[in-house]
């Protein structure tokens, strides 16, 4: 009997305990817009101005500042008038001043909640105004286009979706292309490149043009009409050996020490690199090569602006 009653109370005095921390969890913000309780050492919480408890000693606040594309070029302007000198035209930092895409404070900041206090100390600016001097709404347009140099530095960013590459004059483009760029030595309007700027968007044309690919033609062509462009397009060596005739096949490997070609029946031939071996290279591709030595962008988006009217 007195052991029953030893175990019931044990399990009394677990419920309270079960009990107590029940109420203290209830006490505690809600996860995602609560924070994330206490804090290191138990540092006080205190909510933001958008109702977010911003845990102590660092920690920042936990909601994510959406950057207002209007606030952030009025920020740009007081940016470049007072800051751009030391920290650089993408706030990436110079010899004179840090990188701010990578400060602390910058990353901490919400519209001006650590940007703020730190220019209130006073900060160094191009034209001698002293920082304390700013105002809520100018640091809060300053966090914006900080904000905005920061989420530049993702991939998701704006700045790395492609423009408008038709840029060029037609005009040029084709006598260019004609003329000192020698393409038509190789290519026709009315025959290879025949409706190409209707199935290729510009800044896949530009990027064809200058750097054309290689390989097996493609994944749309089949038959005979499919293997002569992909003949066209394979690099082939042709190898001398120091005794026996020469023999011509596209290139497996090509480097100091030996020499691999596959034939036309697909059966592969290989050398060892000596004095004696001879290798000429027969590559589709060398114009476009040695036109990179040459091109300019001007050229580049003339001829990119001639290749989108073959349609």
């Amino acid at each position: 009997m007195s052991k029953t009653i030893t175990h019931r109370a044990s399990l009394a005095r677990l419920v309270l305990v079960v009990a107590s921390v029940a109420v203290v969890v209830a006490q505690e913000p809600p996860a995602g817009r609560g924070g994330r309780g206490s804090g290191r050492g138990g540092a006080a919480q205190s909510p933001d101005a958008g109702g977010c408890v911003v845990v102590g000693l660092g920690a920042g606040p936990c909601d994510k500042q959406v950057v207002d594309a209007t606030a952030a070029s009025r920020g740009r302007t007081l940016y470049a008038a007072e800051c751009v000198n030391c920290h650089g035209a993408l706030a990436r930092g110079t010899d004179l001043g840090a990188n701010l895409v990578r400060s602390v404070v910058i990353l901490r900041d919400r519209v001006g909640t650590e940007l703020g206090p730190f220019l209130q100390k006073g900060h160094k600016t191009q034209s001698g105004v002293p920082t304390a001097s700013f105002t809520a709404a100018q640091i809060a347009d300053l966090s914006h286009f900080l904000k905005q140099r920061v989420n530049d530095s993702l991939r998701g960013s704006p700045i790395f979706e492609p423009r408008d590459v038709l840029v060029g004059d037609a005009k040029a483009g084709a006598a260019w292309f004609a003329g000192d760029g020698k393409c038509s030595g190789c290519h026709s309007a009315t025959g290879d490149l025949a409706g190409i700027g209707g199935r290729m968007p510009p800044i896949q044309l530009q990027q064809r043009f200058v750097f054309p690919t290689g390989g097996r033609g493609g994944r749309g062509g089949r038959g005979a009409a499919a293997a002569a462009a992909s003949a066209r397009r394979t690099v082939t060596l042709t190898v001398t050996p120091e005794s026996g005739p020469s023999m011509t096949g596209a290139l497996v490997l090509f480097d100091d020490f030996f020499v691999t070609i596959r034939d036309a029946s697909g059966e592969l031939h290989t050398w060892k690199r000596t004095p004696a071996v001879k290798v000429v290279k027969n590559d589709p591709f060398q114009a476009h090569a040695e036109l990179l030595d040459r091109i300019t962008d001007t050229n580049m988006h003339d001829v990119t602006a001639y290749l989108e009217t073959l349609k």
